[in-house]
């Protein structure tokens, strides 16, 4: 009995002394709250500049555009490709028949390169836009539908030029304010189609004929005093 009493008491000690010798276990490490990255969204800038461009000539809407080409000359040769035919009203225009005297002018009388058209359209609705109360301004012939010669046998006195679509007579505003032909230079605003003439030029027109009888200025070479040119001015573009 002693012997078992003895044995019980050795593996108990053995297994005290096992317990104290294995290690106590680590704590566990207190977990690090995850931080959630902060995204920083920066919007794009929108612009808001104004529309630089002026807007266009309310005329513009009922031209039915399309590239044009000169070939030729205006006087030799000329041609016309894809001319653009000037309608025969506007807001800012009205056309005239050289040879009935009267509005309109006929179709195949009204056409020209798309960029005669734009540069006159553009001139003369800035002219309109400065002069609210200015009559219309009366345009006249341009070329034939497909170009080539316009002389005496299509009326009048005809054209030694206008024979490529760079070409158009353009009535002189009158005093009295009516949309008509001036038929003697006294009729002519001359205060006006000095206006029209200095604008013209500036939007680059390389030549611009006048009446011999108005004392129109411009720039030598371009602006040139012209026999037949007291009723109308005749613009010519590259």
């Amino acid at each position: 009995m002693r012997y078992v009493l003895l044995i019980v008491g050795l593996v108990l000690a053995a297994a005290a002394m096992a317990f104290a010798q294995e290690p106590e276990p680590a704590p566990a490490p207190t977990p690090t709250p995850e931080v959630t990255p902060t995204v920083t969204v920066t919007a794009t800038p929108t612009s808001t500049d104004p529309v630089t461009e002026p807007s266009a000539p309310p005329d513009f809407a009922a031209v039915q555009w399309r590239k044009s080409q000169s070939k030729g000359s205006w006087a030799r040769k000329g041609r016309l490709v894809r001319g653009v035919m000037l309608p025969e009203l506007g807001e800012d225009f009205f056309t005239w028949d050289p040879i009935k005297n009267q509005i309109p002018n006929r179709e195949w009388r009204r056409y020209g390169t798309d960029r005669l058209i734009r540069t006159v359209l553009t001139v003369i609705h800035a002219f309109r836009t400065e002069h609210d109360s200015a009559q219309r301004i009366g345009i006249m012939d341009l070329s034939r539908t497909h170009g080539g010669k316009f002389g005496r046998e299509y009326g009048g006195l005809g054209h030694a030029s206008h024979q490529n679509g760079l070409d158009i007579d353009i009535l002189y505003p009158r005093k009295d304010g009516t949309e008509t032909r001036p038929t003697k230079p006294s009729q002519v605003d001359r205060e006006l189609a000095q206006e029209l003439v200095d604008r013209f030029v500036e939007a680059g027109a390389i030549k611009v004929f006048v009446g011999p009888k108005l004392n129109l200025k411009g720039p030598k070479n371009v602006v040139i005093p012209l026999i037949y040119h007291d009723d109308h001015l005749h613009v010519r573009v590259r």
